[in-house]
C-alpha cells in the first residue's frame, strides 16, 4: 500500500470546507464565484482549498475570463476509494489480491460438514449462517438422496458458488470419488468458508480419511474447522432408535445443535440433552430456533471437541434407501394432500418437494414425522415430491393404492 499518496488523498477530504465544496460540484460544474458566494470564506482561503482538491486529483478547474470553473475529477474517486479499501483491507484479502495476480495464496479455506437426520433443519440453519456471512467468499457442497436437487433451489443464489451431488451419500463408495473430485476443484476457488450440507442419510464416520484424499490431489487447501450435526428436538428420540446413521452423526460430530426447541418442553429438552451426552462426551452444545445460532463458533478451534476416530461409513449401496419421485401435472385441493402424505408417514423417511395447493398455491412442502409444513415457492412447470422409503419397492405399491385413494388423479411415479 502506498501509505504517503493515500495520506495525500484522505487529507484533501479532512477538512469541512473542502468536504462542502465537493457536495456542491456533485450537482455540476461551478464558478469560483458561486463557491465563494456559496461558503463563508474569502478568495484566498478558496484559492488553497481548491489547490489542495485540484493536487488530489478530485477536482479539475478550466479558466474562462478571469474566472476558472471547477468540475469534481472522478478518476479521483476512484482512487480514493481504492485507497480506502487498502487501508481497511484484512490479511487475508490481501493476500487473494496477490494471488489474482498469478501468485498462489497461502491461507486455507475454513471447512464445516453439516450432518443431521433428515428433517433437522441444516438447510435453513446454513442459509442463516450465510446471511452472517454476507461479503465473504462462501462455497457450498450440497448432498441429497433424491435426484431433484430440491434444498439446492431453495439455497442457490448468485452470491455463493455451489456444487450439487445428489442420488446417494457422499460418504458412500457410490459417490465418495465425486465427493473428493467436487472438494479438489473448490480448493481452486480460494473461499473464505466451504460448507458441506450432508444428507440427512449421511454417515460421515470418514470424512477425515475423504479429505486425506483430497490433500492428495490438491494440497492443504482446507482447514477442517469442525462437524455440524443438527439434532430435531421434536423426533429425536424416536430418530434414536432407527438408522445407526443418527447415532453415527453425533458420535463424530464436533458440535451439537438442538433444533426446533420452540415446539418441545423443558422436560424433552433436557432429555434431548442427557441423550447427546450419552453418546458423545465431549462435544459442544448450542440451541438454534428457527435457524438462528450464535456464530461465534466460527473463531473458535471446534476440533477441541473431537473424540472419536475416523471409521468406515454405514453408508453403502447395499442400505442405501429406495427414493421415488411423484409427478403431478395440475392443483390438488390441500385437504387431499395432506390426507395423501399422512397416508405414507410411518413408511417413509421423508417426503418433500415442490406442489400446486388450490388454496395456497405454489408451495414448497416439507413432511418431518407428523409435521406438514408449507411455505410459498416460485411457480414450476409440474408438481414434484422425492419420497424416502422406509421399507425399500415395497413402499411403490401403496403410494399408487394411497393416492387413488385420498387425489384419485393420474400422476406419474419414477425410481
Amino acid at each position: 500500500m502506498n501509505c504517503k499518496k493515500n495520506a495525500g488523498l484522505f487529507k484533501a477530504v479532512a477538512d469541512e470546507n473542502r468536504l462542502r465544496i465537493l457536495e456542491i460540484l456533485s450537482e455540476g460544474e461551478r464558478c469560483g464565484c458561486v463557491l465563494l458566494n456559496s461558503l463563508d470564506i474569502g478568495q484566498p482561503t478558496l484559492s488553497h482549498h481548491m489547490r489542495i482538491l485540484c493536487d488530489a486529483g478530485l477536482v479539475k478547474g478550466r479558466r474562462e475570463g478571469k474566472w476558472t470553473h471547477y468540475s469534481l475529477d472522478f478518476s479521483g474517486f476512484d482512487k480514493l476509494k481504492r485507497a480506502v479499501e487498502e487501508t481497511t483491507m484484512t490479511e487475508k484479502e490481501e493476500k487473494r489480491e496477490v494471488n489474482m495476480q498469478g501468485e498462489p495464496s497461502d491461507e486455507r479455506t475454513k471447512l464445516y460438514v453439516l450432518t443431521g437426520f433428515l428433517g433437522s433443519g441444516k438447510t435453513t440453519l446454513l442459509i442463516k449462517l450465510m446471511e452472517g456471512l454476507k461479503g465473504k467468499r462462501i462455497g457450498v457442497i450440497q448432498n441429497e438422496f433424491g435426484k431433484l436437487g430440491i434444498d439446492g433451489e431453495i439455497i442457490r443464489n448468485d452470491d455463493i458458488q455451489m456444487v450439487e451431488i445428489n442420488k446417494g451419500s457422499i460418504f458412500c463408495s457410490c459417490l465418495k470419488l465425486k465427493f473428493v473430485s467436487a472438494l479438489a476443484e473448490m480448493a481452486k476457488k480460494d473461499f473464505d468458508y466451504l460448507f458441506v450440507e450432508s444428507s440427512g442419510l449421511g454417515d460421515p464416520s470418514n470424512v477425515e480419511d475423504i479429505l486425506g484424499a483430497v490433500r492428495e490431489l490438491a494440497g492443504d487447501r482446507f482447514e477442517f474447522a469442525g462437524a455440524l450435526c443438527l439434532v430435531d428436538a421434536v423426533n429425536f428420540m424416536k430418530d434414536i432408535s432407527g438408522p445407526e446413521t443418527v447415532y453415527r452423526q453425533l458420535k463424530h460430530c464436533n458440535l451439537a445443535v438442538i433444533t426446533k426447541t420452540d415446539l418441545v418442553d423443558g422436560k424433552t429438552l433436557t432429555a434431548v440433552r442427557e441423550k447427546i451426552r450419552d453418546i458423545n462426551p465431549v462435544c459442544r452444545i448450542d440451541i438454534s430456533l428457527n435457524g438462528n445460532l450464535d456464530q461465534s463458533f466460527l473463531e473458535e478451534d471446534l476440533m477441541l471437541y473431537s473424540w472419536a476416530e475416523s471409521e468406515e461409513s454405514t453408508n453403502t449401496e447395499e442400505t442405501k434407501p429406495k427414493t421415488l419421485f411423484l409427478n403431478f401435472d395440475g392443483a390438488i385441493p390441500e385437504k387431499k394432500l395432506e390426507a395423501f402424505l399422512k397416508g405414507l408417514e410411518k413408511d417413509s423417511y421423508r417426503i418433500k418437494g415442490f406442489f400446486n395447493i388450490e388454496e395456497r398455491g405454489w408451495s414448497q412442502v416439507d413432511v418431518v414425522g407428523e409435521r406438514i409444513d408449507y411455505k410459498p415457492c416460485p411457480e414450476r412447470s409440474r408438481s414434484q415430491l422425492v419420497i424416502i422409503s422406509k421399507i425399500g419397492a415395497g413402499i411403490i405399491k401403496e403410494i399408487f393404492a394411497v393416492w387413488e385413494d385420498k387425489v384419485g388423479l393420474p400422476m406419474e411415479l419414477k425410481n
